[in-house]
């Protein structure tokens, strides 16, 4: 079984559980950021048949990175890697930003030789950005479509949500 992306928090344990099939039964050997680990003191190692484990106690930054559990026969050797990321124990505290952070209306004047109105579809809008902001406004942006008409029906109001930020969303995701 592959190894998979962990987030953990610093002081907390990483663990790794996996199967390594072969004949002979290959040799284990897990690396950190290309270096062998070895069992003792906070690393420990499992093997029960095919099942094999990985356990790290009281992360630090410094285990942060890349591991690698290697089987190894005769016959080959097979590999697996996965990404490690050591959260700092301020993250777990943050709260969780908004699902909106700004809700932005806009009202448009329906044009008077218009003999009707637009559909949600035909409706542009334009914001004046420059070059570096548009493409951080277009992952943040959610256009919410469904106009509301003034009663005489020349005029409509559309809602804007400005989604939180990527690193807020990082933060978040890294929370759960």
């Amino acid at each position: 079984k592959p190894l998979t992306k962990k987030r953990v928090f610093e002081n907390e344990s990483l663990s790794f559980q996996a199967e390594v099939f072969g004949l002979p039964s290959p040799e284990v050997r897990w690396f950190c950021n290309k270096t062998q680990l070895v069992p003792g003191g906070r690393v420990a190692m499992g093997r029960d048949g095919d099942s094999i484990s990985l356990t790290v106690h009281g992360l630090t930054k410094a285990d942060q990175g890349e591991y690698i559990c290697e089987a190894a026969n005769y016959v080959g050797e097979a590999r697996s890697v996965a990404l490690v990321l050591v959260l700092s124990q301020e993250l777990r505290f943050l709260p969780a930003p908004p699902a909106v952070t700004h809700q932005h209306v806009m009202q448009f004047h329906v044009e008077e030789d218009s003999s009707r109105s637009p559909s949600p579809q035909e409706i542009l809008l334009e914001v004046e950005l420059d070059e570096q902001e548009v493409k951080e406004f277009e992952k943040q942006v959610k256009i919410i479509t469904i106009p509301e008409y003034s009663a005489d029906s020349r005029s409509m109001v559309i809602s804007l949500d400005l989604l939180p930020s990527l690193y807020e969303q990082a933060a978040l995701d890294f929370v759960t």
